[in-house]
C-alpha cells in the first residue's frame, strides 16, 4: 500500500529534497500533486518524472506555460493555478 503525497513548493530546496527521499522509496509513495510559484522549467521536469494527477502554480501565466509544455509532452497531469 502506497501513501499519497502532495509536495508544496516542490521546486524549492526542501521540496526537491523531499522528492529525492521519496525517489529512494518510490514503491511506498504516490505523488498526487506538486505545487510551485513561478518555476515552470523545474516543475515541468518534475511532472514528467513523477506524473502527478495535479500541478498547481500560483502564477496564472506560469500555469499556462506549464500546461502547454506538459500537453506537448503527452502528460495527463492537470494544471491548475491560484493560491
Amino acid at each position: 500500500m502506497s501513501r499519497v503525497i502532495t509536495i508544496l513548493g516542490s521546486t524549492g530546496s526542501i521540496g526537491k529534497s523531499a522528492l529525492d527521499v521519496i525517489g529512494l522509496h518510490s514503491d511506498h509513495f504516490e505523488i498526487r500533486a506538486l505545487t510551485a510559484n513561478t518555476n515552470v522549467e523545474t516543475l515541468s521536469q518534475q511532472c514528467l518524472q513523477w506524473q502527478p494527477r495535479y500541478a498547481v502554480m500560483c502564477d496564472e501565466n506560469a500555469a499556462q506555460q506549464l500546461d502547454g509544455i506538459l500537453r506537448q509532452a503527452g502528460s495527463d497531469t492537470q494544471v491548475l493555478s491560484g493560491i
